[in-house]
Parts: C-alpha cells; sequence; structure tokens
C-alpha cells in the first residue's frame, strides 16, 4: 500500500496540466505529457529528431493559432514560432556587435 501512495504522489508531480490549443476553425484540443514536456518538444524540433507522438504534437502545434498554458507559460509561441520561421520581409540576421 505505501508503494502505491509514493507512486500517486511521484505521478501527480510527474504529469503536468495540459496544453489547450486553438484552432482557427473555433475548434480546440489537448496536448499534454510528462515532467517538461513542451520543452523536450521544443529541443526535439530544434534537433530535427521528433519521435512520431512529437511529429504529432507539433502538427498540432503549427496549426493552432493560440494556446492555453498552465501558469500562463509561453512555450506553444515559441515552438510555433521556430516551426514557422520569418514571416515574409527581409530574414537576414544582423550582428548587434556591428553597432
Amino acid at each position: 500500500m505505501r508503494v502505491e501512495k509514493r507512486v500517486r504522489a511521484l505521478e501527480a508531480r510527474y504529469i503536468k496540466e495540459p496544453v489547450v490549443l486553438y484552432f482557427a476553425d473555433g475548434s480546440s484540443a489537448e496536448v499534454c505529457g510528462y515532467g517538461d514536456f513542451m520543452l523536450d518538444l521544443f529541443c526535439a524540433a530544434c534537433r530535427g529528431d521528433p519521435t512520431p507522438q512529437q511529429n504529432q504534437q507539433l502538427d498540432m502545434i503549427r496549426r493552432s493559432v493560440g494556446a492555453e498554458e498552465p501558469g500562463g507559460a509561453h512555450m506553444t509561441e515559441l515552438v510555433r514560432c521556430f516551426l514557422e520561421g520569418p514571416v515574409g520581409g527581409d530574414s537576414t540576421l544582423v550582428d548587434a556587435s556591428d553597432s
């Protein structure tokens, strides 16, 4: 019985609240995972080696137009910016040391 309590406590600590994604058609979907799953998702996208489940979650984030994250975080916006890349115009970077 004690082991079950400890396992439940650990699960409660590592299972995060879902991130609610909103889409242009008015629908919504949830993305959730363990621990720092949004950070892991971002890192996998940056490395270019996401798992099939992460690919599915990244596609949902790419198609979303907004999100509600626990604690008011903004990781989905960072992921979406990375996935979409620069928006039009000149996409060259300026080196701040040239100023």
